[in-house]
C-alpha cells in the first residue's frame, strides 16, 4: 500500500489535473519556468484543455470604438454555468482609423477589411491575451485591392489556417475588371502560399460571394451564405478547395435573407443554421433553418415568437448558441437602462421561451449611452499558442 505522502504520477498532473484548469491560471504557470511553458504550449496538452473544455463554458468577445483616443477596445465576458454573465474584462486595446472600418470577424482573428500598405494584420486569441502581426501581403501591380481573412479549424489535421481572399483591379489591366486571389497562411508559419486555381472553375460566383459578411467554420471547414445563388460556398481546410451546399428547398435568399451587414448565417449547436424571414418578423416571427444533418443535408426549420416588438429592440437576430441550450441574440444595438450595464436576450429552443440578462461593463470606463458596443464573436476557452 502506497504511503499517504506519496505523490500522483506526474503523467496523470499533466493530462488528467492541468488541462482541466482554465487558461488563465495556465497562463500563471508559464512564469514558472521554461519547462511549465513548454507543457502548456505542447500539441498533447493542448489538446487535452480543449477536450475537458469543449462545450462547458462560453466567453463573449465584445468591442467598442473611443471617438476621443481613436481607439479600439475589446472586452471579454463568461457565461457561468447558470447562464448568467460574469463582468466585462478589458483585454486590449488597438489604433484604428474609425469605427466603420469593420476591423474584426473572428475571437481569435481581428483584421483589418480594407487592405493597404500600411495596416496590420493581427492575430489574437482572447483566452491567452497572445497575439501576433501576420506577415503582410499586398498584391503587386494592382489598382486597388480589398481583403477579407477567414480563421478555420481542420480537425482532421489538426491545424489552424487563415484564407485571405483578395479582390484586386490589375494594373495593367486594359479594363476595370476585378479578379481574386486566394492565400493560405497555417498558424506557426511565417509565410502566406497562394492557392492555385482559376475562377472560371469555382462551383459558384466568386464576384456575388460576400465573404466581407459572417462566415462560419464548423466540420473542417468555411461557410459563406451566397447573395444570389441559393447555395452556400464552402472552403475546406484540410484539402483547400471550394465547394457547394445547396440551400433548403424552401429557403430562398432572394426572398428570405435578411439585408444585414452581418449575415444570415450562424453556428447553433455545432450545426450550420439560416435566419429568415422579413415576412415573419413582421409578425414578429423568425425562421431558423438548420442543418442537422451536414453529411446528408439534412435541414430542419424551427420557428420562434418574440415576445416583443422585434423592430423596437434593434433587429435581434440569433448570434450564437450557449452551453445553457440557449440562443443568445443579437441587434444593431445592444439595450442599455445604464452607462456600465448592457441588456442581452436569449432563446430557450426547448422550452420556446425568452430571458434576459445583464453584462456589466468596467466601472472606471465611464461609458455613456451613446456608446456603440458589439458583439464580434463567441469562443471557448483554449491555449491554442499562435507561435
Amino acid at each position: 500500500m502506497e504511503s499517504a505522502g506519496s505523490e500522483l504520477p506526474s503523467e496523470i498532473i499533466c493530462s488528467q489535473i492541468l488541462p482541466r484548469l482554465p487558461s488563465k491560471s495556465l497562463m500563471r504557470f508559464r512564469c514558472v519556468g521554461k519547462s511549465w511553458s513548454s507543457l502548456v504550449r505542447s500539441p498533447s496538452f493542448v489538446d487535452a484543455h480543449q477536450t475537458f473544455h469543449r462545450n462547458k463554458l462560453n466567453h463573449l468577445l465584445l468591442t467598442t470604438w473611443d471617438k476621443s483616443t481613436r481607439q479600439q477596445h475589446f472586452l471579454s465576458v463568461q457565461i457561468n454555468q447558470e447562464g448568467i454573465p460574469t463582468a466585462a474584462t478589458h483585454l486590449l486595446n488597438l489604433p484604428t482609423l474609425s469605427f466603420n472600418e469593420r476591423l474584426y470577424n473572428q475571437a481569435m482573428f481581428p483584421h483589418h477589411n480594407q487592405a493597404n500598405r500600411d495596416n496590420l494584420l493581427r492575430m489574437f486569441n482572447p483566452s491567452t491575451r497572445e497575439f501576433i502581426v501576420l506577415p503582410h501581403v499586398f498584391p503587386r501591380c494592382c489598382r486597388s485591392a480589398h481583403s477579407t481573412h477567414h480563421l478555420g479549424f481542420s480537425p482532421l489535421t489538426n491545424e489552424y489556417k487563415v484564407l485571405q481572399v483578395q479582390r484586386f483591379q490589375p494594373r495593367d489591366s486594359m479594363t476595370r475588371r476585378m479578379t481574386f486571389m486566394f492565400k493560405i497562411f497555417k498558424l506557426g508559419t511565417s509565410l502566406w502560399r497562394c492557392i492555385e486555381l482559376d475562377l472560371n472553375d469555382l462551383p459558384f460566383d466568386p464576384f456575388k460571394c460576400p465573404f466581407h459578411r459572417r462566415n462560419v467554420s464548423v466540420n473542417g471547414a468555411i461557410h459563406w451564405m451566397h447573395d444570389t445563388q441559393n447555395i452556400l460556398v464552402v472552403f475546406d481546410i484540410a484539402d483547400e478547395k471550394f465547394r457547394t451546399i445547396p440551400l433548403p428547398r424552401d429557403y430562398n435568399c432572394a426572398i428570405h435573407k435578411f439585408n444585414f451587414a452581418h449575415g444570415n448565417i450562424v453556428e447553433v449547436f455545432g450545426c450550420l443554421a439560416l435566419i429568415g424571414d422579413e415576412q415573419l418578423t413582421q409578425q414578429n416571427m423568425m425562421g431558423l433553418w438548420i442543418l442537422r444533418d451536414y453529411e446528408n443535408q439534412v435541414w430542419v426549420k424551427e420557428t420562434f415568437r418574440f415576445p416583443f416588438v422585434w423592430n423596437e429592440l434593434g433587429y435581434p437576430v440569433p448570434f450564437c448558441s450557449i452551453h445553457t441550450g440557449e440562443l443568445l441574440l443579437q441587434s444593431s444595438k445592444l439595450s442599455r437602462q445604464h452607462p456600465n450595464h448592457v441588456r442581452l436576450h436569449l432563446y430557450n429552443m426547448k422550452s420556446k421561451s425568452f430571458r434576459e440578462s445583464e453584462i456589466v461593463l468596467p466601472s472606471e470606463w465611464g461609458f455613456q449611452y451613446d456608446t456603440r458596443l458589439t458583439l464580434l464573436a463567441s469562443f471557448e476557452d483554449s491555449v491554442v499558442p499562435l507561435r
